[in-house]
């Protein structure tokens, strides 16, 4: 079920991939292009200098981070113990992320198998 719920961000212009990790840098479930290799190492390391810095400057709390340029990259906490990342092409971030508010519930609840 995560896998389709993943799948459906490869609708969205620009997204190449999808993957879902824990917050002990597990992946969970990923999609991408056939031959695309997860880029699991990237949005861990990403994910953890995030929240280092967050952390070092009392700016509260990480709720996503967007890397935008000729590839660009979304990573947000669904829940302290479920990342998603999103990467591609360059596109309309914002656009990603309102599909991730749409799948945000379900995305949170969804076994991992």
């Amino acid at each position: 079920m995560l896998q389709r719920l993943l799948a459906e961000f490869l609708h969205h212009e620009g997204v190449e991939q999808a993957l879902v990790f824990d917050d002990r840098g597990r992946m969970l479930s990923s999609v991408a292009k056939q031959g695309v290799l997860p880029a699991t190492e990237e949005a861990v390391n990403l994910t953890v200098l995030a929240l280092a810095a967050t952390q070092h400057t009392n700016f509260g709390e990480l709720h996503e981070v967007w890397l935008e340029g000729e590839q660009t990259t979304m990573i947000d906490v669904i829940t302290p113990y479920r990342i998603l990342m999103l990467q591609g092409k360059r596109s309309k971030v914002a656009r990603w992320r309102h599909a991730v508010d749409h799948l945000r519930k379900q995305l949170a609840t969804t076994p991992e198998f």
